[in-house]
């Protein structure tokens, strides 16, 4: 049987100004503002962003067996808000080194794996909920993320471009995330006005995992607001593949 990917299984330099390097909180609180206020449901009219697409690059270091496995694919997201709640439809579509599949219609979560002939099934991690137990949170939680993780500069805090880096430490205990590493587009302090129009702010992220996994993500040709449909984000189990539930089968992020 095929090893499955990192977010699978998961379900993944310049130094600092002085000012940086000294704890500059009101501007991590700008940067952490603008990174959340495009997902939240009170940002202005035409200044949050409903949808993204989006290829990327992979890079999963499986630290139990102590290998490298680079990915590539596209991904889309729908941001669904419920109230003051943010409810995420997604595809995750893998092309290289395999064909895989992760989408969510924002109740349940399949993992289609073709080559073994399986889909693995099991409800969406509650957004609600404080604990980190979505292995997508850089991508799907970002309207809570300063709820949800304690966030301060990376070392460094700027990368050779001079974007943000920030490193965010989940609030509490979570089986799947220890710390996340962000960066972020230096644009983002003007995001946090209702005048600027919406950019998707990550350019980066590495997820830090158990058994000392971490899997790194770089986002490429990002396309928002291109008005996705319900349908893009279901899922039909083809005929003759087996389907694995938690119960059926220990499988978890």
């Amino acid at each position: 049987m095929k090893y499955i990917s990192i977010l699978a299984v998961l379900l993944v330099t310049l130094l600092a100004t002085s000012a940086l390097a000294n704890g500059n909180d009101e501007l991590l609180d700008t940067v952490v503002k603008g990174l959340e206020y495009q997902f939240r449901p009170n940002a202005a009219p035409g200044a949050s962003i409903e949808d993204l697409q989006a290829d990327f690059l992979q890079q999963a270091y499986l630290g139990s067996l102590d290998r490298v496995e680079e990915g590539q694919g596209r991904l889309a997201v729908r941001f669904d808000h419920r109230g003051q709640q943010l409810q995420p439809r997604f595809r995750w579509e893998y092309l290289l080194p395999s064909v895989q599949q992760i989408i969510s219609d924002g109740r349940t979560v399949w993992v289609y794996l073709p080559e073994n002939q399986q889909v693995i099934e099991s409800p969406l991690p509650d957004e609600s909920s404080e604990v980190v137990e979505d292995p997508l949170a850089f991508l799907t939680g970002l309207g809570q993320m300063s709820k949800r993780f304690t966030v301060a500069w990376a070392s460094p805090a700027l990368d050779s471009e001079g974007n943000y880096r920030l490193l965010l430490t989940p609030r509490k205990p979570s089986a799947i995330i220890q710390r996340l590493e962000l960066v972020i587009d230096r644009a983002v302090v003007a995001y946090a006005s209702s005048t600027q129009r919406p950019v998707y702010p990550v350019r980066i992220a590495t997820v830090f995992g158990p058994n000392e996994s971490r899997t790194t993500i770089t986002f490429r040709n990002v396309r928002i607001n291109q008005g996705l449909k319900d349908s893009f984000f279901d899922f039909k189990v083809p005929a003759g593949i087996e389907v694995l539930r938690p119960d059926q089968q220990q499988f978890g992020f």
